[in-house]
């Protein structure tokens, strides 16, 4: 897949890159053993960003090997990546990392931080121009933010996607650029529903399949005590995604196909606001509009609540503390709308800083970690999802092995990166890190002003889409 070149708004000098870190454009999401959330992040003052100290690989030339003592004169090769919502992730990793340096005569130094701070963390550091060598990003649209500080990955990417079948569609919307990769796709996170089947069942309800079902179910079980919950806030990652898919299930969006022309003033704007003013009087309880994304996951874990959208992480934590709640928790695919069934996600891509000390190392470490990609993935206990075809065959590992799980093998089919229907950009990045879709939610159901809240979101949103034309 190509993107349409010349395309300019998916491209961003250094300028717009520090003007979107410091109004909160590289906020990730937010780390607990719980859920993920984001929070916005200030850019440090600007720096220039060093040439890379080893030139990148020609696009489609095979990635460095090791010769038989390994990588000579490399010293340490730091990687800076979040804290995995699976602990059993991070143990794997760091055992991994440490043997494939031990093989290689490499010091692997794998530095984990709470995805809440790893936007700040990544900005400092591009301005600065040096600090790690190789970088796990988060959000759909950080290979875009910082395209030119990281290394053409071209040559890796293709020998990767190779060896496993291919990309899905998705993966080729993260980091690539111009007609080149400048981020390693690894996997997403699903978003689907978590929900009470006892509860469902003790009222004669079938599993959600559409927003509707949802809002007749969650208006029965309110009134029994068992509210539903959304965050409607700029706390959580959580209320970005279920309010985007809302929001493009209505057939409403931020920008048009063209990447370029802001469209929520639009009549399915205010068809999916109308929905979310009844859906949030119906349903929930006004704690939502407080929640972080720990909310929603604490509401299930109470055995309170009766349904929440969230990655399978809630339920991964309620197995653990609480094995006869999780019992009666299931898995239902993301709500249709009356235009489809979709979801935004959070991705994950690794980057190679134009500054690491040895590329050819960094590169070599990628490559190998991507041949034991399934050992990852079983460590994640499902968590991670795929961006390789050959990995998503049925049945894929832990996601084909239990029952409870099985539909989460098409989740690939119902996601999109933000600025859908166009291709993910910096300003379709800067939008989602501002929260301005939960927000403008947020301003109509404490008002119930729809206008208002539709003109407040498309000034906030041509503020940020001028700077990039």
């Amino acid at each position: 897949m190509t993107l349409d070149s010349p395309n300019r708004t998916r491209i961003i000098n250094r300028r717009h890159f520090l003007i979107a870190a410091a109004q909160g454009g590289l906020a990730v999401t937010v780390g607990s053993l719980l859920a993920a959330c984001g929070q916005p992040a200030s850019a440090p003052p600007s720096a220039p960003a060093p040439a890379a100290t080893t030139a990148p690989q020609p696009a489609g030339a095979a990635a460095p090997q090791a010769g038989p003592g390994g990588f000579a004169n490399v010293g340490t090769l730091k990687l800076l990546m979040s804290s995995h919502f699976v602990p059993a992730y991070d143990t794997w990793f760091d055992q991994w990392a440490k043997d494939w340096g031990t093989k290689n005569n490499v010091e692997v130094q794998a530095d984990h931080i709470l995805s809440s701070d790893l936007a700040a963390k990544n900005a400092a550091e591009v301005a600065a121009g040096g600090g790690h060598d190789l970088y796990k990003l988060t959000r759909n649209g950080e290979p875009i933010l910082y395209y030119n500080v990281m290394v053409d990955v071209s040559d890796l990417t293709k020998q990767i996607g190779e060896a496993r079948g291919g990309w899905i569609p998705f993966a080729e919307t993260l980091g690539f650029l111009e007609g080149a990769w400048h981020a390693v796709p690894e996997y997403f996170i699903d978003f689907p529903a978590l929900y009470r089947k006892d509860i469902f069942d003790a009222n004669g309800l079938a599993p959600v399949d559409t927003w509707d079902d949802l809002m007749k179910a969650g208006t029965l079980l309110k009134s029994k005590g068992n509210p539903i919950g959304i965050a409607i806030n700029q706390k959580s990652n959580d209320a970005n995604n279920t309010w985007t898919g809302v929001l493009w299930s209505h057939g409403g969006s931020v920008v048009a196909a063209d990447g370029k022309t802001v469209a929520l003033d639009s009549p399915e704007t205010r068809q999916m606001l109308t929905y979310a003013i009844e859906l949030y009087n119906k349903t929930m309880t006004n704690e939502v509009l407080s929640w972080d994304d720990t909310g929603n996951n604490l509401l299930l874990a109470s055995g309170r609540g009766s349904w929440i959208q969230n990655p399978i992480s809630a339920l991964r934590t309620i197995e653990h503390d609480t094995p006869d709640l999780a019992e009666k928790i299931f898995v239902s695919n993301t709500p249709a709308g009356p235009k489809g069934r979709m979801t935004s996600v959070t991705a994950n891509s690794w980057g190679i800083a134009k500054w690491a000390g040895s590329v050819p190392a960094a590169k070599a470490l990628l490559l190998d970690y991507y041949a034991i990609l399934p050992e990852g993935i079983k460590a994640s206990q499902g968590y991670n999802q795929p961006v390789l075809k050959d990995l998503r065959k049925k049945p894929m590992a832990i996601l084909g092995e239990e029952a409870k799980l099985n539909v989460l093998q098409d989740f690939d089919q119902v996601i999109h990166a933000v600025g859908y229907p166009g291709p993910p950009t910096a300003a379709a990045g800067e939008v989602e890190s501002n929260w301005i879709i939960p927000l403008m939610v947020a301003r109509a159901v404490n008002d119930g002003d729809i206008n208002g809240a539709v003109e407040w979101g498309t000034q906030k949103i041509e503020a940020i889409y001028s700077k990039y034309t």
